[in-house]
């Protein structure tokens, strides 16, 4: 190469820490508990989904939603890029997550 040729800046990525395990963690989680739900509410049955199981499922998505807020503070003050992307991302899971089984509730 040349001297006049154009150099790109060297791109130096965070290497992910615990608190960022710990929020994706959270968000597979409420994935999972998002599909579980959704996978129960398109059984042959619709509105076959029992009342103790709809609880079940808000209360998770709200520990879901509750933990990535307090994982997202933690990441926050650390300045981690990774974690408070899927913080935020586990948070917004978990809200959908209750407007979803609190939906499926309503139908049965």
């Amino acid at each position: 190469m040349g001297d006049g040729a154009l150099r790109l800046p060297k791109l130096d990525l965070p290497k992910p820490q615990r608190w960022d395990f710990i929020a994706l963690g959270l968000f597979a989680a409420g994935v999972a508990l998002t599909g579980v739900n959704l996978v129960a509410a398109s059984g042959p049955q619709l509105g076959a989904v029992s009342g103790a199981a709809t609880t079940g499922f808000v209360a998770g998505q709200l520990a879901v939603t509750t933990a990535s807020l307090f994982v997202l503070g933690k990441t926050a003050k650390e300045g981690s890029l990774w974690g408070n992307l899927f913080a935020v991302a586990g948070m917004l899971l978990g809200i959908s997550g209750v407007l979803l089984a609190a939906a499926v509730w309503a139908t049965a």
